[in-house]
């Protein structure tokens, strides 16, 4: 099997950022010389966080690719050094916009998506990166690993309407895709943005369904306080039972699906925990609740490796 498209969290964050490097040459700065200065903005985090790293990964990510533009390369990384010269830089980077210089050196993003998308390779071409791929009208493309080829390969994803045939639900920023095997580069998609999702059982999109509505998912259902059993249900609060659905349980609990099939309520900080969906603050850090580190602090693992 082929792995899920590469959209996410923490796929998000690294768009935010300046993805690479410039090429070089007058006005701008080497990919090397990139890295390493980009980088060095959350030494003193990482330091502070008590992780003592030479950055070695970071460096190399933020060194990969080519800028389009040189000189809006070297202005996109000046203002990421005078933003670090605030105080709270550390607590703020995940959410420093993205400067109009960084879009115009790395741009992001493919088709509808905005971004200068520039790539020209078809669906099943072997390619090293996103930028590469070409994207089809309203859709997206990216450069995805085929796991049973051990190579990567332009993948297309199309949204398509309803009753048309579908292998995935785009839901915000997350894709989810169902028996898209080894070979399969063009990838039709619904999406809830639509008020669609892929029905698996019949292979089209289908409307997302309210209250009592059939439902073949939990994308199947409109709102968070709906859950798919069949049909779409409300969700039940902490002491309710979850046996017909491990997503059954209201954002106040969690279902002990290994053992009473009951929504437990959620538990607070420094309460033990074996998953992060057992606490309160959705973070499970060694077995027990602690405080979320966020979206700015799993990115700061990654920028201090």
């Amino acid at each position: 099997m082929r792995s899920l498209a590469r959209f996410g969290l923490i796929g998000a964050f690294l768009v935010s950022l300046p993805v690479a490097c410039s090429s070089g040459g007058s006005g701008g700065v080497s990919s090397e010389e990139f890295g390493a200065r980009y980088c060095a903005l959350f030494q003193p985090c990482c330091q502070g966080a008590g992780i003592v790293t030479e950055q070695t990964a970071c460096k190399a990510l933020f060194s990969f690719s080519s800028s389009k533009n040189a000189a809006a390369a070297e202005d996109c990384l000046k203002q990421y050094e005078e933003a670090a010269k605030a105080a709270d830089w550390c607590e703020t980077f995940s959410t420093f916009p993205r400067p109009q210089s960084c879009e115009q050196a790395y741009p992001q993003g493919n088709g509808s998506g905005g971004g200068g998308n520039t790539g020209t390779k078809p669906p099943g071409t072997e390619c090293n990166d996103d930028d590469e791929c070409l994207a089809p009208s309203g859709g997206e493309a990216n450069c995805s690993y085929d796991f049973d080829l051990s190579k990567d390969f332009c993948t297309q994803y199309q949204f398509v309407g309803e009753g048309e045939t579908c292998k995935g639900t785009r839901d915000d920023n997350l894709t989810e895709t169902s028996g898209v095997g080894s070979g399969v580069y063009e990838v039709p998609l619904c999406n809830t943005a639509d008020g669609l999702y892929c029905d698996y059982s019949t292979e089209k999109c289908a409307k997302q369904a309210g209250l009592d509505g059939e439902c073949s998912s939990s994308l199947g259902c409109t709102g968070d306080d709906l859950y798919c059993s069949g049909t779409c249900k409300t969700k039940v609060a902490p002491g309710g039972s979850c046996a017909d659905s491990w997503s059954a349980c209201d954002d106040a609990g969690y279902c002990d699906s290994f053992g009473t099939d009951t929504c437990l309520a959620r538990k607070p900080n420094g309460e033990g925990c074996d998953s992060n969906e057992q606490c309160e603050s959705l973070y499970c850090d060694y077995d027990v609740c602690d405080t979320n580190p966020g979206l700015g602090g799993l990115s700061l693992l990654l920028l201090c490796q």
